[in-house]
Protein backbone atom coordinates (compact mmCIF):
# COMPACT_ATOMS: atom_id res chain seq x y z
CA UNK A 1 0.00 0.00 0.00
CA UNK A 2 2.68 2.29 1.13
CA UNK A 3 4.79 1.67 -2.14
CA UNK A 4 1.65 2.54 -4.24
CA UNK A 5 1.15 5.62 -2.96
CA UNK A 6 4.84 6.64 -3.02
CA UNK A 7 4.63 5.51 -6.81
CA UNK A 8 1.02 7.91 -7.06
CA UNK A 9 2.87 10.50 -5.45
CA UNK A 10 5.82 10.44 -8.11
CA UNK A 11 3.75 10.29 -10.91
CA UNK A 12 1.63 13.10 -9.69
CA UNK A 13 5.18 15.06 -9.47
CA UNK A 14 6.61 14.19 -12.78
CA UNK A 15 3.39 15.38 -14.17
CA UNK A 16 3.11 18.80 -12.24
CA UNK A 17 7.14 19.27 -13.17
CA UNK A 18 6.34 18.59 -16.76
CA UNK A 19 3.46 20.98 -16.94
CA UNK A 20 6.12 23.84 -15.45
CA UNK A 21 8.98 23.47 -17.42
CA UNK A 22 7.19 22.77 -20.52
CA UNK A 23 6.85 26.22 -21.35
CA UNK A 24 10.72 27.33 -20.13
CA UNK A 25 11.93 24.11 -22.15
CA UNK A 26 10.40 25.59 -25.75
CA UNK A 27 13.03 26.49 -27.71
CA UNK A 28 10.63 29.15 -29.37
CA UNK A 29 11.01 30.87 -25.94
CA UNK A 30 12.98 33.88 -25.98
CA UNK A 31 11.83 35.75 -23.01
CA UNK A 32 13.89 33.63 -20.30
CA UNK A 33 17.40 33.46 -20.56
CA UNK A 34 18.73 29.56 -20.47
CA UNK A 35 21.29 30.57 -18.05
CA UNK A 36 21.54 32.82 -14.58
CA UNK A 37 24.78 33.73 -13.10
CA UNK A 38 25.07 34.10 -9.63
CA UNK A 39 28.75 35.02 -9.04
CA UNK A 40 29.83 38.21 -10.18
CA UNK A 41 33.20 37.97 -11.98
CA UNK A 42 35.15 38.99 -8.50
CA UNK A 43 33.27 36.16 -6.90
CA UNK A 44 33.93 33.87 -9.11
CA UNK A 45 37.76 34.79 -9.10
CA UNK A 46 38.11 34.86 -5.32
CA UNK A 47 36.23 31.46 -4.95
CA UNK A 48 36.76 29.66 -7.42
CA UNK A 49 39.07 30.16 -9.54
CA UNK A 50 42.20 31.19 -7.53
CA UNK A 51 41.50 28.61 -4.87
CA UNK A 52 42.18 25.68 -7.18
CA UNK A 53 44.62 27.58 -9.14
CA UNK A 54 46.38 27.71 -5.97
CA UNK A 55 45.52 24.02 -5.52
CA UNK A 56 46.80 23.08 -8.93
CA UNK A 57 50.12 25.18 -9.17
CA UNK A 58 51.08 24.10 -5.30
CA UNK A 59 50.42 20.20 -5.88
CA UNK A 60 54.11 20.02 -7.95
CA UNK A 61 57.37 21.61 -7.63
CA UNK A 62 60.74 22.05 -6.37
CA UNK A 63 62.48 23.56 -3.53
CA UNK A 64 65.98 24.69 -3.61
CA UNK A 65 67.35 25.59 -0.33
CA UNK A 66 70.51 25.41 2.29
CA UNK A 67 69.20 21.78 3.39
CA UNK A 68 68.92 20.71 -0.61
CA UNK A 69 66.44 19.67 -2.58
CA UNK A 70 63.06 19.06 -2.01
CA UNK A 71 60.54 17.50 -4.45
CA UNK A 72 56.67 18.63 -3.61
CA UNK A 73 54.01 16.14 -5.08
CA UNK A 74 51.34 14.65 -4.11
CA UNK A 75 51.36 11.90 -1.75
CA UNK A 76 47.93 9.86 -1.74
CA UNK A 77 45.27 9.20 -3.68
CA UNK A 78 43.18 12.04 -2.18
CA UNK A 79 46.07 14.96 -2.89
CA UNK A 80 45.72 13.63 -6.40
CA UNK A 81 42.30 13.62 -6.86
CA UNK A 82 42.20 17.28 -5.80
CA UNK A 83 44.85 18.37 -8.24
CA UNK A 84 42.05 16.29 -10.96
CA UNK A 85 38.84 18.36 -9.49
CA UNK A 86 40.74 21.38 -9.83
CA UNK A 87 41.83 21.28 -13.04
CA UNK A 88 38.13 20.21 -14.03
CA UNK A 89 37.03 23.17 -12.17
CA UNK A 90 39.49 25.92 -13.80
CA UNK A 91 38.06 24.32 -17.04
CA UNK A 92 34.24 24.98 -16.33
CA UNK A 93 35.49 28.62 -14.79
CA UNK A 94 36.61 29.06 -18.08
CA UNK A 95 33.06 28.45 -19.84
CA UNK A 96 31.59 30.37 -16.80
CA UNK A 97 33.52 33.23 -16.97
CA UNK A 98 32.17 33.51 -21.17
CA UNK A 99 28.54 33.32 -19.55
CA UNK A 100 26.44 36.97 -20.54
CA UNK A 101 26.39 38.70 -17.83
CA UNK A 102 30.05 38.06 -16.97
CA UNK A 103 32.14 38.23 -20.18
CA UNK A 104 33.55 41.72 -20.68
CA UNK A 105 33.48 41.94 -24.17
CA UNK A 106 32.59 39.41 -27.00
CA UNK A 107 36.47 39.54 -28.27
CA UNK A 108 39.41 39.09 -25.95
CA UNK A 109 37.93 38.10 -22.79
CA UNK A 110 36.65 35.20 -24.83
CA UNK A 111 40.00 34.28 -26.07
CA UNK A 112 41.55 34.87 -22.14
CA UNK A 113 38.33 32.34 -21.18
CA UNK A 114 39.16 29.90 -23.70
CA UNK A 115 42.50 30.14 -22.94
CA UNK A 116 41.67 29.19 -19.55
CA UNK A 117 39.31 26.43 -20.39
CA UNK A 118 42.01 24.99 -23.16
CA UNK A 119 44.84 24.97 -20.65
CA UNK A 120 42.74 23.71 -17.37
CA UNK A 121 41.55 20.89 -19.71
CA UNK A 122 44.85 19.76 -20.91
CA UNK A 123 45.88 19.73 -17.00
CA UNK A 124 43.24 16.90 -16.42
CA UNK A 125 44.89 13.94 -17.98
CA UNK A 126 48.59 14.54 -16.27
CA UNK A 127 46.95 14.64 -13.00
CA UNK A 128 44.91 11.78 -13.41
CA UNK A 129 47.74 9.48 -14.42
CA UNK A 130 49.67 11.40 -11.32
CA UNK A 131 52.17 12.50 -14.16
CA UNK A 132 54.55 15.29 -11.97
CA UNK A 133 56.22 16.87 -14.31
CA UNK A 134 53.22 17.09 -16.83
CA UNK A 135 50.98 18.93 -14.15
CA UNK A 136 53.94 21.16 -13.56
CA UNK A 137 53.73 21.80 -17.31
CA UNK A 138 50.30 22.36 -17.40
CA UNK A 139 50.25 24.45 -14.59
CA UNK A 140 52.64 27.08 -16.34
CA UNK A 141 50.18 27.48 -19.39
CA UNK A 142 47.23 27.68 -16.87
CA UNK A 143 49.60 30.29 -14.78
CA UNK A 144 49.93 31.70 -18.87
CA UNK A 145 46.34 32.23 -19.35
CA UNK A 146 45.58 33.87 -16.13
CA UNK A 147 48.46 36.26 -15.98
CA UNK A 148 47.15 37.33 -19.71
CA UNK A 149 43.81 37.98 -19.13
CA UNK A 150 44.86 40.27 -15.94
CA UNK A 151 47.21 42.29 -17.63
CA UNK A 152 44.29 43.03 -19.75
CA UNK A 153 41.66 43.68 -17.32
CA UNK A 154 43.17 43.52 -13.68
CA UNK A 155 46.55 44.89 -14.42
CA UNK A 156 47.78 42.53 -11.42
CA UNK A 157 49.04 39.12 -11.30
CA UNK A 158 46.97 35.70 -9.94
CA UNK A 159 49.70 36.06 -7.58
CA UNK A 160 47.84 39.56 -6.29
CA UNK A 161 44.73 37.37 -5.15
CA UNK A 162 46.23 35.87 -2.13
CA UNK A 163 45.02 37.25 1.08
Amino acid sequence: MVRMQYRGAMAGMAALLALVLAPSCDSGSADMPPFSPVASVHDLMHDVIYPHAETYWDAVGTIIDGDGTHEIRPQSDDQWEKVVQSAFTLAEAGNLLMMEGRAKDSGPWMLHAKALVDAASAGIEPAQNRDAEAVFETGGFIYEACDSCHEQYWEKPPSAMRP
